[in-house]
């Protein structure tokens, strides 16, 4: 059979000493696999996720690509064979795969050998290093290599934890680099692990900048990312003549969708240069063109804001409108409406 090979980068270090060889155990488990939970990813590729279980409580996740399935004679997400072997070799050590598909559901057993070198060269520096967590750094590729980049990034002797999940979001060097020349450096890890969680990153950066952001916080453009403010939804915003935005502005006009097309509607409805916290009432409080529009076939036309919101606020809808003035009440203005709807409704309800 033919090897599954995921990566590999073997730097060479001192030899490990006999006894720290016999601490370094061999681990092994169970797998097992569905190759229709696929996914694709940007480059093109489809992977699948191996499920690994150790002594029946504890579980690790290790992601394959299908590729290198194939190659292995795997057709499709229905694959069916016997006594497959694959391997994955990490710099940490490699994990050997053995077991069965049957229409695409595989599982087997699995063991993973430490390498010598990579325990030796890390126990300069993490002295108390597990079996368990020299396999972990194996399953997610915390390789030596890696390790030396971030290093010279000015991430030294980061924790073991920390190198891992660095390594699980995809924050390497070339990131860093980015990020440092968007202007954010001397970031923690837990802030860059942040900004690749929620995609806020150095193109992203990049693009609030241009858009008019200079010197955001590393937070508020994770905030941004969150909330969904894009470089062009600001840009529409400045473009409508909101020039003194502030990222709480933004944010809370993404939450609330004021979105530039609802300004531009209200605009068109004759409220120009709304200041932004009124458009947020008036989202939050139900104020839409449709509403607005409806007012003005029933005689209300140019209502200030406030007294929309108001409306709004204490149920004064079209159709209530519409009853009052059938119950011979017209001409009412929104005061009067707004009062009726709280005293009234009783009453109306009565004289109906």
């Amino acid at each position: 059979m033919k090897t599954l090979v995921l990566a590999a980068t073997l730097l060479t270090a001192a030899a490990l000493p006999p006894a720290a060889i016999e601490q370094q155990a061999t681990l092994d488990g169970t797998w097992r696999a569905r190759l229709q939970d696929n996914w694709t990813r940007r480059d093109g590729t489809q992977w699948v996720s191996l499920q690994l279980e150790q002594n029946e409580n504890r579980r690790f996740g290790i992601s394959i690509s299908m590729d290198e399935l194939q190659g292995l004679g795997a057709r499709g997400d229905r694959w069916t064979a016997s006594d497959v072997r694959f391997s994955v070799r990490r710099d940490a050590g490699t994990v050997d795969f053995q077991g069965d598909f049957a229409d695409g559901r595989g599982t087997g057993t699995w063991r993973f050998a430490p390498s010598a070198d990579f325990v030796a060269a890390m126990r300069k520096t993490y002295q108390d290093l597990s079996s368990e967590q020299v396999f972990k750094l194996a399953i997610h590729d915390v390789s030596r290599s890696f390790i030396a980049s971030m290093s010279q990034e000015g991430y030294v002797r980061p924790s073991l934890d920390e190198l891992t999940k660095m390594r699980i979001h995809g924050v390497d060097a070339v990131y860093v680099q980015g990020l440092r020349k968007a202007g954010y450096t001397n970031l923690s890890v837990g802030e860059l692990v942040k900004t690749r969680i929620h995609g806020a990153t150095p193109a992203f950066a990049q693009e609030v900048s241009a858009a008019g952001f200079a010197n955001v916080s590393i937070d508020d453009l994770v905030k941004m990312r969150i909330h969904g403010v894009t470089p062009e939804f600001v840009r529409e915003l400045r473009d409508l003549g909101y020039k003194d935005l502030r990222v709480d502005d933004v944010v809370k006009l993404r939450i609330h969708g004021a979105s530039p097309s609802f300004i531009r509607e209200m605009r068109d409805l004759g409220y120009k240069d709304l200041p932004l916290n009124d458009i947020v009432r008036m989202r939050i409080h139900g104020v839409s063109p449709q509403y607005v529009k409806e007012l003005k076939d029933l005689g209300y036309s140019n209502v200030p804001a406030d007294d929309l919101v108001r409306l709004r606020i204490h149920g004064v809808t079209p159709q209530f409108i519409r009853d009052v003035n059938a119950a011979g009440f017209k001409n009412m203005s929104a005061d009067d409406l707004v009062d009726f709807s709280i005293h009234g409704r009783r009453w109306l309800k009565k004289r109906a």
